[in-house]
């Protein structure tokens, strides 16, 4: 098959982000597959750091011939930057595709939503399937967080999402309480709905070493080290990891490590100053290749997120990754990772926005090696046999050829 995929925040593991799409389509490409992937330039994306001169650039990619357009975004960016930049990619993603004329399927993915509008042109216009992946459930996800206040943003935004999904020969969602969420919005539709998770990269967390000379750097020698590696955003609920900081300070073998970058980073690094956190270090984000190593001589996966409804459904990469690494999980709030956790005995859930609960059960694992061994190995053996993206590579591989099928 010609592949098409269509995915604005693109990243290889050199990046500080998710590198899901280039995992699938690394895959693909030794499956013999084509694949040509289109993308803007993520802000924490290894694309950030190249020179474009022009408006597409294209580049061979470990067999995948990526075409970069010269947008750019980043998190940090404003409501309305944001906005132009998702738009400005539709605009010109959707001439790229069109483009590509021996095209068998389009693939693309959301965030954003606007990724849906060059599918389903080539759909309409060339008559190439399309398969849609919702990564978050459009319009809620926006309203719910406060993305979208606007009467008149959100009816258009629920009016492009049904537009999408008729057009779809599949939709992909990533867990499977999105997908009943899904199935019962569809109706006779719902059949088009397949779960794929977001999944990690299995063979890198196993072929890391743990950083030793990472953990002598920082003093963290001989500690027990919770660690967080993500967003430090307005819905990351990081306040409640320095809310349980406070309340272990008298465990002198205790530590929290921080990594990552966002719209509260500096607050919350000034909010530990203030309270005196000895036990809490900030560390800047690092590319995938360092994270694997750092996270392997870590001792506990932190992964927080505000208790909304809408966020029940999920489970995102640092939740994988952790399992990969081999480290227990500790989650915070109402989700699907934390019903996996549950369910597999690969780490703990405890209520959210409710800082003695979490300082206990982290006072309770650091204390418990042989558990926190046990939760280890379980989770691993999880990671490996639903996670692993080539496996889910596969999985992939089977909706994008059944929807080429259905066109025949």
């Amino acid at each position: 098959m010609n592949i098409v995929y269509i995915h604005q925040h693109f990243s290889t593991p050199r990046g500080r982000t998710g590198t899901r799409s280039y995992d699938f389509a690394r895959h693909l490409v030794a499956r013999g597959h084509r694949v040509t992937l289109v993308t803007g330039v993520y802000g924490a994306s290894d694309l950030a750091d190249l020179v474009l001169e022009r408006r597409i650039t294209r580049r061979d990619v470990d067999g995948i011939d990526l075409r970069i357009i010269n947008v750019r975004h980043d998190n940090k960016q404003t409501f309305w930057r944001r906005i132009a930049a998702f738009l400005g990619f539709m605009f010109l993603s959707t001439l790229e595709v069109l483009r590509v004329r021996d095209a068998d399927v389009v693939f693309a993915t959301s965030t954003p939503l606007t990724t849906g509008v060059p599918g389903t042109l080539a759909h309409w216009l060339r008559g190439v399937p399309f398969v849609f992946e919702v990564r978050d459930i459009w319009p809620e996800a926006a309203v719910q967080v406060g993305a979208l206040t606007s009467p008149v943003l959100i009816r258009l935004a629920g009016w492009a999402e049904r537009t999408f999904y008729r057009a779809a020969a599949r939709i992909i969602v990533i867990s499977e309480r999105m997908a009943d969420r899904l199935r019962k919005r569809l109706g006779a539709q719902a059949g088009k709905v397949c779960v794929i998770p977001l999944g990690t990269d299995v063979a890198l967390f196993a072929a890391a070493a743990p950083d030793v000379a990472w953990r002598r750097e920082h003093g963290l020698e001989g500690k027990v080290v919770a660690v967080y590696a993500g967003a430090h955003g307005r819905f990351d609920a990081l306040a409640w990891v320095l809310k349980a900081a406070a309340r272990l300070q008298d465990d002198p073998a205790l530590r929290f490590v921080l990594i990552g970058d966002g719209a509260l980073k500096a607050s919350l690094m000034a909010d530990a100053r203030t309270q005196g956190l000895a036990n809490v270090l900030f560390l800047p984000p690092m590319a995938k290749e360092k994270l694997a190593g750092v996270l392997r001589t870590c001792d506990l996966g932190l992964m927080t997120g505000e208790n909304l409804l809408i966020f029940d459904t999920a489970c995102p990469n640092k939740f994988m990754d952790y399992l990969a690494a081999g480290l227990p999980v500790l989650v915070n709030f109402e989700c699907e990772a934390g019903w996996i956790a549950r369910r597999e005995g690969c780490g703990v859930v405890v209520p959210p926005e409710d800082p003695d609960a979490m300082a206990a059960a982290i006072r309770e694992l650091a204390s418990d090696p042989a558990r926190r061994r046990e939760m280890s190995a379980r989770g691993q053996a999880l990671a490996a046999a639903r996670f692993d993206r080539s496996r889910l590579a596969g999985e992939l591989e089977a909706v994008l050829l059944s929807a080429r099928a259905a066109r025949i």
